[in-house]
């Protein structure tokens, strides 16, 4: 009986640990990965395209910090979006205790929708120097799958908020040269939790024990940029935003049904000792862009850019219990990205200016890869928004996006008694973002 039990523990701690695991890989919107692009209602209307070259208000802060020194006035600017996304599963779970398939329903859709907010500003300090800030979300989801999903051993909600805070210098060495850049400190939360699935027990009461993780960390990296004029109408700027690493510490605790201590007290007790914490490290992908601007007519505007993100860094990761269970290695394999688009603005008159944008955003993900957490798959991006001065100091911005993709398939096993879910997602995304802009 006691190495059934320690063969129990050894089982319920891998299982526990893969969901602990889990949470750096949530599904995102409006971009690859866990990522998210939403924070300027300008960035959103050129379908985030064009960023490292515009440097015409005081989102450039975070885009490219060099385009600060293009701008004459100080300038305030607040964001807000409202990110409306959907994933729906169609398939099965495999049930390694059963022989069978796990019974439950196919989840419906998985992604619930969430607002997130962007702050920046700029500020002369001389002539050629600029300091800058920005408050963004470049991470973040909300999903939740019902207790009845088939597939509730792989996973249930995930929950990912990171939000950074920037503070940037620019330089302007002359009218065609200029740089800037400054640190970045962010802060990283995650909770995530499923079910298990437990030999004999689950089958035969309809309930299983839910694990609950949650972690948190802060981290520091940079930005860096330069912007190069090659005229008043014509200018290209590259961007890089570095990686940042995040010692995580996370909380588990494991609910387990009443009837459970009824029916085998002993598995009900090996449960309880799976509320410890563990540790793991993240390190989240630095990424460089280059973009384009130019100014075709004193109305028209064209713009593009070219992104490559680091995603390859989460090749795997190294979950610690502090309980005496062994560690755990999650293999994940993804791969780096790249993002390319182009864009457009025209001025239709004095006060109203027009955007449009569309992008080709690649997904670290593959059919070999993906699971329930991460659905994620190669998509398009559009985008249209528009400008209204309302004053000639205060601006109102407002723009609306849409994500194509074809989804994907999946064939994924979180543990050894997750089962392995087998199917295809489908997914879209709907998002509006509005902006103001005060400039003094």
């Amino acid at each position: 009986m006691k190495k059934t039990a320690s063969q129990k523990a050894k089982l319920l701690a891998a299982t526990a640990c893969g969901a602990l695991s889990a949470f750096a890989f949530t599904q995102s919107a409006h971009a690859s990965g866990f990522g998210l692009r939403e924070g300027a209602a300008d960035w959103l209307g050129n379908a985030f395209v064009g960023g490292e070259a515009k440097a015409y208000d005081a989102s450039t802060a975070w885009t490219n910090p060099a385009g600060m020194a293009l701008l004459n006035q100080n300038e305030v600017e607040g964001n807000i979006s409202y990110i409306s996304p959907s994933a729906t599963f169609s398939g099965y779970n495999t049930n390694p205790l059963t022989g069978g398939t796990v019974s439950g329903t196919q989840g419906g859709n998985a992604v619930t929708p969430a607002a997130s907010g962007a702050l920046f500003g700029v500020f002369a300090l001389a002539p050629d120097w600029r300091l800058g800030f920005s408050v963004t979300n470049p991470y973040g989801e909300r999903t939740s799958y019902p207790g009845d999903f088939v597939g509730r051993y792989q996973s249930l909600v995930s929950s990912i908020t990171a939000v950074d805070f920037g503070i940037a210098l620019s330089y302007k060495f002359n009218n065609h040269i200029s740089v800037g850049g400054g640190p970045v400190v962010e802060y990283f939360d995650a909770r995530l939790t499923q079910a298990l699935n437990i030999p004999t027990l689950s089958a035969l009461t309809g309930q299983d024990p839910i694990a609950d993780v949650h972690g948190s960390n802060v981290g520091v990296g940079y930005n860096i940029g330069a912007l190069y004029r090659f005229n008043n109408v014509t200018r290209i700027g590259i961007d890089y935003h570095s990686r940042i690493r995040h010692s995580i510490s996370g909380t588990q605790s494991i609910s387990v049904p009443a009837i459970y201590s009824a029916l085998s007290p002993s598995t009900a007790a090996l449960l309880a000792e799976g509320n410890s914490s563990a540790t793991t490290s993240i390190t989240l992908p630095d990424s460089v862009g280059i973009g384009i601007y130019h100014q075709i007519t004193p109305a028209w505007a064209v713009m593009g850019s070219l992104q490559w993100t680091h995603w390859a860094l989460f090749n795997s990761l190294h979950v610690t219990p502090t309980n005496g269970s062994p560690s755990t290695v999650i293999n994940e394999n993804w791969r780096n990205t790249w993002f390319a688009g182009i864009g457009t603005n025209y001025q239709l008159t004095d006060k109203i200016m027009l955007q449009a944008g569309f992008a080709y955003d690649q997904s670290p993900v593959t059919d070999s890869n993906r699971t329930s957490r991460v659905p994620d798959a190669n998509h398009y991006d559009l985008g249209f928004g528009a400008k209204y001065k309302l004053t000639p100091t205060t601006s109102f911005d407002l723009a609306y996006g849409h994500v194509f993709t074809p989804g994907g398939s999946i064939h994924s096993t979180a543990s050894t008694t997750s089962g392995t879910l087998i199917g295809n997602y489908s997914a879209s995304d709907n998002s509006i973002t509005a902006g103001m802009t005060m400039k003094f």
